[in-house]
């Protein structure tokens, strides 16, 4: 259950809708009016579950299929191969985005060069990062218009983005954007190698989809 946070003159300002999301548990947090204030408060809180805001109101995101899941794991897998450990670059999943202005987002899978999203004061507990290089979505027909449109506009705010890359899972196909290229569309099909100019990263669609497609 989310803590009731003790109130002052101000918090009972608050409109009703945040009290409502306040005194709901987690998994009850869907549907809901709640204003941006209210959501980065959710997402403060170290949790089991996955939300996103959307026009002005909080969704329960349900838990992925296997094969997105499966997915994830092998792009964190061949960028962490790549990026080493020694670096500065971390590659992560399932961490918060600090958007400027935006409400945050929870990418599939993050790539940040910046210490600071990672050093020892941020990595052993919730946080939100705030200079992701590459970011990856993997995507479901509930939420592929969200990560086409919405999120990816939320992204192109964080000054240090330069790649979003999204992910099929029913068939090999792959979109990448880049800042270089201006964000126009790069399309990687069959058994083609998705090739990032950022840090010289190369995903082959064979890797991304073993023991998949």
């Amino acid at each position: 259950m989310l803590a009731n946070p003790k109130r002052d003159d101000r918090d009972e300002e608050m409109n009703s809708q945040d009290d409502v999301a306040y005194e709901q548990g987690e998994e009850e947090l869907h549907g809901i009016p709640m204003t941006e204030e209210a959501f980065e408060l959710v997402m403060s809180v170290e949790s089991p579950y996955h939300y996103e805001w959307i026009d002005g109101v909080i969704y329960y995101m349900a838990p992925p299929s296997p094969a997105h899941s499966y997915i994830a794991g092998s792009l964190e897998g061949l960028l962490r191969d790549q990026i080493g450990t020694h670096g500065p670059c971390r590659v992560f999943r399932e961490q918060t985005v600090l958007i400027p202005d935006r409400p945050s987002v929870t990418p599939d899978v993050v790539l940040t060069c910046d210490p600071a999203d990672w050093d020892n004061e941020n990595l052993f507990q919730p946080s939100k990062f705030k200079s992701p290089l590459i970011v990856i979505e993997i995507l479901s027909p509930s939420t592929q218009r969200f990560d086409r449109t919405e999120k990816f506009d939320r992204y192109k705010c964080c000054p240090s983005l330069e790649a979003y890359i999204l992910v099929t899972q029913y068939k090999r196909h792959v979109e990448v954007y880049q800042r270089v290229r201006d964000w126009q569309q790069e399309l990687y099909v069959a058994d083609q190698v998705v090739q990032l100019d950022q840090l010289d990263l190369e995903l082959p669609l064979d890797d991304i989809y073993k023991g998949v497609l």
